[in-house]
C-alpha cells in the first residue's frame, strides 16, 4: 500500500483528568490525553494534553513524520486536553502552521480570548507566540478540510463545561474520537453512534468502573462496557479505550482490557506509544 493511502494514528497520553507517574504505571503511561493522525500529506492532532510535548519532541528529534501544517482539533479546553500547549516545540519554529481548532464558541475571537485566560499570568507565565497560532472555530455537524487532506467533523458529547468529539475522514478510512463523554443521555448518545458509523476506528471514555461510576454520575465519563455499547452500535471496526483514571495502575487496566477482550476482541485499551495503521 502506498504512504499516501494510509492513516497512521498515534498514542502520545491516554490518562484523564490530570498527569500520572510511578511505578505502576509505565505499561499505559501517564500523560493526558494527545492522539495525531498522519499521511504523507500532513499531520492533524486531538487534543493536547501533556502528551503533546513528547509529540513536539519527536518532531524535533525526526523521530516520527513531520510536517509544517498542522491542524490541533481540541475535544474541548479543560486543562487536562490543552496543558501541553506551550511546550509543544513547533510552536517555536517559524516555519510551522499551527490552526487549532473548537466548535464550542461562536467566534474566533470568543475561542482567543477564553484560551488566553488559561494561558495568562498568574495561572501560567505570559505565552509570548499566539501570533503563530491560527485559532478557528468549527460549526458542529459541517465538516471542514484538513491539511493532511480529507475532512473533520466536530459532534456533541456529554461532558461538563461543553465537549465535542471528532470524526476524520482521509484516503476513505476513519478516525472517531469520542472520549470525555458521559453516556446516558439519550439525544447525544444517537448522534454519537451516527457519526461512529461503520468507522475504522473509534476512541471511547472508559474512565470508571461499574462500581465508581454509580458514585460519578453528571462528571462526564463512562465505562469501558458502555463504550463497547456505543461501539457495537456504530459497527465500527476497533475501539479505542482511553481518559485512564489517573489512580488506574497498570495491572488493573490490563485486567479491564482481557475482559472486554472476552466481549468482543476488537477491543485496544489505549497505551502511550500505541500505533494503529489504517
Amino acid at each position: 500500500m502506498s504512504e499516501e493511502a494510509n492513516i497512521v494514528f498515534k498514542v502520545w497520553g491516554a490518562r484523564g483528568s490530570i498527569f500520572s507517574g510511578g511505578a505502576d504505571k509505565t505499561e499505559f503511561g501517564g500523560d493526558t490525553t494527545c492522539f495525531s493522525l498522519a499521511t504523507g500529506g500532513g499531520m492533524t492532532i486531538i487534543d493536547a494534553g501533556s502528551g503533546l510535548r513528547a509529540m513536539g519532541e519527536a518532531m524535533e528529534l525526526r523521530t516520527i513524520e513531520t510536517a509544517t501544517e498542522i491542524d490541533l482539533l481540541l475535544t474541548h479546553l479543560h486543562f487536562d486536553h490543552i496543558c501541553g500547549l506551550p511546550f509543544f516545540e513547533p510552536i517555536f519554529c517559524n516555519n510551522t502552521i499551527l490552526r487549532i481548532w473548537s466548535a464550542a464558541f461562536e467566534s474566533d475571537v470568543d475561542f482567543r480570548e477564553t484560551l488566553l485566560r488559561v494561558m495568562s499570568p498568574p495561572v501560567f507565565p505570559g505565552f509570548r507566540h499566539w501570533d503563530s497560532v491560527r485559532l478557528c472555530t468549527a460549526l458542529p455537524g459541517v465538516a471542514m478540510p484538513l491539511a493532511m487532506g480529507g475532512t473533520a467533523t466536530p459532534f456533541s458529547l456529554n461532558h461538563p463545561d461543553s465537549a465535542f468529539g471528532w470524526r476524520i475522514d482521509c484516503n476513505g478510512k476513519s478516525v472517531t474520537v469520542a472520549s470525555d463523554h458521559e453516556v446516558g443521555n439519550t439525544g447525544i448518545d444517537t448522534q454519537i453512534i451516527e457519526a461512529a458509523r461503520e468507522t475504522d476506528l473509534l476512541v471511547c471514555d472508559a474512565t470508571y468502573t461499574d462500581e465508581e461510576i454509580a458514585h460519578r454520575r453528571g462528571w462526564g465519563h463512562s465505562t469501558w462496557r458502555q463504550g463497547l455499547d456505543l461501539f457495537e452500535a456504530a459497527h465500527g471496526r476497533h475501539v479505542l479505550m482511553t481518559h485512564h483514571a489517573p489512580q488506574r495502575a497498570d495491572g488493573e487496566i490490563a485486567q479491564m482490557e482481557r475482559e472486554a477482550r472476552m466481549r468482543n476482541a476488537a477491543v485496544t485499551f489505549a497505551r502511550s506509544g500505541w500505533t494503529h495503521i489504517l
